[in-house]
């Protein structure tokens, strides 16, 4: 299925904060215990303001099929070619290739940017996720052993990575 990107903002608050707490409620994949308020989605903005957001769009409906962005890795400037990634798909579009286009699109605008290596973090519990990434050419570069805790079980947090061309 082929979506559309638009660029993150207001208008999108409400279906992102539905998706992205459907994956705080149902997973580990989003690390908090419990669901977020919509003026959450204002910490996204700011978060991103310098960096690629995007609403993931079904182009027949109009309707948001999920959402990613790029993030900074670090605030020190000697961090500038190394940004986070985050994607969530609507549970309804799961295993349609929206991850893989959400990913196709970030990388190109992060080589635009001068980005060099792009850093996943994922729940230990997330195997979907681990493997998409891995599917993908993210290595595991390190973890942090039993430093989340969500549903009374702890998990680690694997940091993936991907170097650019």
């Amino acid at each position: 299925m082929n979506v559309k990107f638009e660029k993150l903002g207001m208008e999108h608050q409400s279906s992102v904060m539905q998706i992205y707490n459907y994956y705080v409620v149902n997973s580990t994949a989003a690390f908090p215990v419990s669901t977020v308020p919509e003026q959450f989605f204002m910490g996204v903005l700011e978060k991103t303001k310098d960096y690629p957001a995007y609403a993931v769009l079904n182009p027949e409906t109009f309707e948001i099929a999920g959402f990613c962005f790029l993030s900074a890795y670090h605030p020190a400037s000697s961090f500038k070619e190394t940004a986070n990634i985050t994607y969530f798909i609507s549970q309804d579009y799961v295993g349609k290739g929206i991850g893989e286009q959400c990913l196709k699109k970030l990388e190109n605008d992060a080589i635009q940017m001068g980005i060099t290596h792009i850093i996943a973090q994922i729940s230990s519990d997330n195997k979907q996720s681990l493997g998409f990434h891995s599917k993908h050419g993210f290595e595991t570069c390190g973890s942090a052993k039993n430093v989340g805790n969500k549903f009374n079980r702890n998990f680690d947090v694997v940091y993936m990575q991907k170097d650019l061309d």
